[in-house]
């Protein structure tokens, strides 16, 4: 098929249902467009007069499920119509546009409040949205290009993502405000006999931590009296009787713990990062370079 030949209508057409994952999403995504219309345009791009290629094994009205071949021509054709839009913008010296962020909550507490005040006082025109969700969903999300940065716990292989920034988490063991600690530096031994606050058993903590427990020979002997989402709920819980909770603390979050008593916890725990992380390759207008910039002197601060 020679380059004139190339109907770049239907392409585009096959690259926004992949994208979307059905005919009536992508549809939705098209000024006055329609299922029917997009159905004709992939067909018409895998007959011979078109790539000749089977592009779809269902086409069924939940979505669709790709071939190989469709596979291939997603992930060439993505970085093209990913970033058509944006390049757009920028060669028009425009400085608004859609930005999606996609964090944990821990981040969005501590960190993205800063980061969308200090964007929006020189982007206000920008349209930003933030999605909260799971460790693993944040860096899922911007594995895939679903959103355009991400803010979280650092990936254990980076694979298709770029780290802009990082920045060490530091853990704390909080209890009410006489609670009686030892006088000498506390163990998990210890730690362990008093009724525990941990996070959710997903999270990037709760793991580490059982994983030390269980290499000491401790994890049969682990006190959970309550798991919690977010450190900021664990602190609630812990001045409403729970117990004692290990959180990450956060900027934000420190100022909110005057009232209780905060130690570090015993040595063992891996360091883990919190970091500003994009899909490798995409392209990047003016706002979103400086979005950037923003979310990692953020985290560093």
């Amino acid at each position: 098929m020679a380059a004139h030949d190339i109907n770049w209508n239907a392409i585009y057409g096959f690259w926004l249902v992949a994208k979307c994952g059905s005919f009536a999403e992508a549809a939705r995504r098209i000024p006055s467009g329609t299922v029917q219309a997009l159905h004709k345009r992939v067909r018409q791009l895998e007959r011979e007069e078109g790539l000749n290629l089977k592009l779809l094994k269902s086409r069924g009205v939940k979505g669709i499920d790709l071939t190989e071949a469709g596979r291939q021509l997603q992930k060439l054709t993505d970085p093209v119509f990913s970033s058509f839009d944006l390049l757009a913008a920028e060669l028009r010296q425009e400085d608004s546009g859609p930005l999606t962020l996609a964090t944990t909550g821990f981040a969005a507490h501590n960190y993205v409040p800063q980061v969308l005040a200090s964007f929006h006082s020189v982007f206000p025109k920008v349209s930003v949205s933030v999605r909260v969700r799971s460790e693993a969903d944040v860096i899922s999300l911007a594995e895939s290009g679903q959103v355009d940065f991400a803010i979280g716990a650092s990936p254990a292989e980076p694979g298709t993502l770029v780290v802009t920034a990082r920045t060490q988490l530091m853990f704390r063991l909080v209890a009410p405000r006489y609670h009686d600690w030892p006088s000498t530096p506390i163990t998990w031994e210890q730690i362990i006999q008093r009724p525990l606050i941990l996070h959710e058993r997903a999270s990037v903590l709760r793991r580490t931590l059982e994983d030390l427990l269980t290499r000491r020979g401790l994890i049969s002997r682990l006190n959970i009296a309550a798991e919690a989402t977010t450190p900021e709920l664990a602190t609630e819980m812990v001045r409403g009787g729970f117990g004692v909770a290990l959180i990450p603390l956060g900027p934000r979050l420190a100022e909110s713990l005057r009232d209780l008593s905060v130690i570090e916890p015993p040595s063992g725990l891996p360091n883990v990062d919190i970091v500003v992380m994009q899909k490798r390759g995409l392209y990047l207008p003016t706002y979103m370079k400086r979005f950037r910039e923003i979310a990692a002197t953020a985290i560093r601060t």
